[in-house]
């Protein structure tokens, strides 16, 4: 209602980044995803699962050091730790508990579970913990592609940072924004190519302007874009009207552009 889509066209990307109802999206849009391979940044992610519980985390661990009577009773860090699973967990049902959203529910249940007993773990431990789940759960989800791109990914993006972490760690503020831009695109191609298989198995096509078309898209939805839509769901009304109006029209620009590609 706050958004009107005979006046914001975009209204229904906006409703499917926030909560996962993909019905609103114009078929029109949907052809312009599929040509620039960004089809999948309309779906809850795992980085929109991560990104709520890091938010919720924060605020919970911000507002309980600000009370001596909680901090006494439960430490800071385990208060943030069980309101980020929490909200992790229930954001993911909200949307629909899709493949990656129960990847990274799981996920963050392993590493939640970790930190409030004092254990250490590793990434791909983490994962594998998920992925043991994920089958136990829903032993058919080895038919959805979903499953194989979604872990398929993940495993991807561990393998590639594990030969950067020491490399990041050194050298001044330019070399560590050089490294991490350096990153950033090996991150992009790596998961391009490798999931270039998946793709041309399952769907038999691949868009060519896709590594260019999510290199930009992904950043500007997952860092700008989608957490406005999430923070305007919590504010008041007036804030949330001022929210939508700003996220709309940098959702626009975003549209465009990759309209025009």
């Amino acid at each position: 209602a706050a958004l009107p889509e005979s006046d914001h066209p975009y209204t229904g990307i906006l409703v499917a980044l926030a909560v996962g109802d993909q019905r609103a999206i114009q078929g029109e849009f949907w052809r312009v995803f599929a040509r620039t391979g960004t089809t999948h940044l309309m779906s809850i992610s795992g980085l929109h699962v991560t990104m709520v519980a890091a938010l919720v985390a924060g605020l919970v661990g911000t507002l309980w050091r600000r009370v001596p009577r909680l901090m006494v009773a439960l430490p800071a860090q385990r208060a943030a730790v069980l309101a980020g699973w929490m909200a992790a967990l229930a954001y993911a049902l909200l949307s629909g508990f899709s493949v990656p959203a129960q990847r990274t529910a799981y996920m963050l249940s392993v590493a939640a579970i970790a930190l409030l007993s004092g254990r250490r773990t590793v990434p791909s431990r983490v994962l594998a913990a998920a992925l043991l789940l994920v089958l136990l759960i829903d032993t058919w989800a080895v038919l959805a592609p979903g499953f194989w791109l979604s872990f398929g990914a993940v495993s991807l993006l561990f393998y590639v940072a594990v030969g950067r972490e020491s490399g990041e760690r050194a050298g001044s503020a330019g070399s560590r924004l050089r490294m991490t831009l350096a990153a950033w695109g090996t991150t992009q191609w790596a998961v391009t190519i490798g999931s270039l298989p998946l793709l041309l198995l399952f769907f038999q096509q691949f868009s060519l302007i896709s590594p260019l078309a999510n290199a930009i898209a992904i950043p500007i939805i997952s860092f700008v874009i989608t957490p406005l839509a999430l923070l305007a769901i919590v504010l008041p009304s007036g804030w949330m009207s001022w929210l939508l109006q700003l996220d709309h029209a940098l959702l626009s620009l975003l549209m465009e552009m990759l309209i025009r590609m």
